[in-house]
């Protein structure tokens, strides 16, 4: 699929109707202005290299020349305040920031896997963040050199650092801890001194946005700008912030009424924002896999999709036939695809968002539900046709299907939360499969192996984090820690376990090295790993990627030939507003 470019539209108080395109002809994103308003830097695949390439422009028009080798990707580009530097994010090694002239020339590596570099007013300082998992560490390095300084090392979390105009304070998102709950921006000069609370995640709650944005812009007028998501799309806001009291005053606004996803805004001259407008498309893509040995056999390749949003994956244990959600139609409806034939239609074309389909493992039959705000109603249909019937209606919310052997098909679903129950659609027979004090365990990732005496899931350890455990199914309810061993180690954030057709190995996404990935460990027949964990697929840089995307819209799924998921390719433009 490839990205389409949409108009945004901007409210009628604010003083342009629309905004004004500045690169339109290629895939663009990432902007950044240098501080004399002269020079325009930017990400983009113009060249069609397939890279993320940087480059740099006159703001008022111009040929674009590139600064960036085409072999890896890179984002999150910033000028000194002089012109004469570019820092950015690279994926290259192990990623990190380099500098690189802004009239050209080699670049350095300045700092081993930093993120979203920040020149502090005076051009002497940048700051950055490390980010390891779920966790991030805030640091400040002389541009001329020497040591890091790691800030604030007090905080469980600390990320996207933006500096005051008159660079005697930053603003930051941070945790206290890693329980999510003493979460919020905060202030504090640089390096130094107690951060003070904002308040900004409480309007933030109270206004529905989704988990908690980091800061953008913080303007001279008291003014904060961000990119953040409500009902799953992402906009640009701002929120006015009290250099007095260091708190934020009143709900958070709309910068922008567009259709696009917006992020990356930067200040430009004459009290403009400049952004990304960027679009995002997901397919199925897969992989070749001798599964029961955990060998990759060739390149990624994509299994379905057009212009719409194609996830949740569910394969036939011999990789012949596949089911898997789409908006095709414009509501999620689940569709199935025959590799032996080619031949692809849809299942459901109803009102309903109906979707997590699961397929039989002889790939004749399938399963999904459909939710009416109320309750859940499961479906059956054939794989080759025929009309679907409905054989059970539930209350206890979305839940997961999965096909077994000896017991047909299993609901999983919660109840109550942090309770993952089991039903036997079959049979009617409803049991208490997890339970866990402490951890909010996933009812949507828990995963049986064939054989159906052990089962892998997901604890939640901290926001945004989880690792892998497995343990013996029994008839009491697994509800203890010392009743399961962890797969995956700490530090790392693990999900969406799948296993081999033989129950022989556990495949699963971590973000183990620094990126999303997929990943093997052996189990055998036991519940211990037999080795370390095995790479399975560590996606191009310059092709989709899962980075954004939630794990459980991924919807990992193994057959005995190959793997399958769902991956999304990113495009864009650049676009101009004017600052609140």
């Amino acid at each position: 699929m490839t990205g389409t470019t949409k108009w945004l539209f901007l409210p009628a108080a604010m003083a342009a109707a629309q905004p004004a395109a500045l690169v339109e002809a290629a895939p663009s994103l990432d902007p950044a202005v240098s501080a004399d308003g002269r020079l325009l830097a930017f990400t983009s695949k113009r060249d069609g290299g397939g890279w993320w390439s940087l480059w740099i422009r006159p703001l008022a028009g111009g040929e674009a020349r590139r600064l960036t080798d085409p072999s890896h990707d890179v984002r999150d580009p910033a000028f000194s305040p002089d012109g004469r530097l570019v820092a950015f994010r690279s994926e290259r090694g192990r990623g990190g920031i380099y500098l690189v002239p802004s009239e050209g020339g080699k670049a350095r590596l300045f700092a081993p896997g930093g993120h979203r570099p920040r020149f502090s007013p005076d051009g002497r300082q940048i700051a950055y963040a490390v980010v390891t998992g779920a966790r991030a560490a805030l640091f400040l390095r002389d541009v001329a050199g020497g040591r890091a300084q790691a800030v604030h090392r007090e905080f469980y979390s600390a990320q996207d650092p933006v500096w005051s105009a008159d660079g005697r304070h930053w603003l930051f998102r941070g945790c206290r801890d890693g329980s999510g709950q003493h979460c919020d921006w905060w202030v504090s000069p640089p390096g130094e001194g107690e951060p003070a609370a904002t308040g900004a995640a409480a309007a933030f709650r109270a206004a529905r946005l989704e988990d908690l944005p980091g800061p953008g812009l913080w303007l001279e007028q008291d003014r904060v700008v961000f990119p953040a998501t409500a009902g799953g799309n992402t906009r640009l806001w701002w929120i006015p912030l009290k250099s007095r009291s260091w708190r934020v005053e009143g709900a958070p606004r709309r910068l922008t009424r567009g259709e696009a996803d917006e992020r990356m805004p930067a200040l430009a001259p004459g009290g403009k924002i400049v952004f990304a407008g960027r679009t995002t498309n997901i397919d199925i893509w897969g992989i070749p896999l001798d599964a029961n040995a955990a060998k990759p056999g060739g390149g990624l390749a994509r299994l379905a999709g057009d212009a719409s949003v194609d996830q949740r994956p569910s394969l036939s244990r011999d990789g012949r036939r596949m089911a898997w959600e789409t908006t095709r139609g414009g509501n999620f409806e689940v569709w199935v695809k025959d590799f032996v034939t080619g031949a692809e239609r849809a299942v459901t074309n109803g009102p309903l968002r109906e979707h997590m389909p699961a397929l039989a493992p002889d790939g004749t039959r399938l399963t999904y539900d459909a939710h009416d705000g109320e309750k859940v109603t499961i479906f059956e249909s054939a794989f080759d046709g025929g009309p679907p019937a409905a054989i059970r209606e539930e209350n206890v919310g979305q839940g997961s299907f999965q096909w077994t052997e000896k017991s047909g098909v299993l609901y999983f679903h919660r109840a109550p939360p942090g309770t993952v129950g089991l039903l036997n659609l079959a049979t009617g027979n409803r049991r208490v499969l997890l339970r866990h004090r402490s951890f909010n365990l996933s009812l949507a990732d828990a995963r049986l192996a064939p054989s159906g005496d052990r089962i892998v899931f997901p604890v939640p350890v901290a926001p945004h984090q989880s690792r892998l455990a497995i343990a013996d199914v029994s008839g009491a309810p697994i509800e203890d820690e010392k009743n399961w061993t962890y797969l995956t180690p700490a530090g790392e954030s693990s999900a969406q376990p799948e296993w081999s057709p033989d129950g022989e190995w556990v495949y699963f996404l971590s973000d183990r090295g620094g990126r999303p990935a997929v990943w093997a460990v052996r189990t055998g027949r036991g519940t211990r790993p037999q080795g370390p964990p095995r790479r399975i697929l560590d996606f191009p840089e310059s092709g989709p990627s899962i980075a954004e995307m939630r794990p459980r819209d991924i919807g990992l799924a193994v057959a005995r030939d190959k793997l399958a998921l769902a991956a999304a390719e990113t495009s864009g433009a650049l676009w101009s507003v004017p600052a609140p």
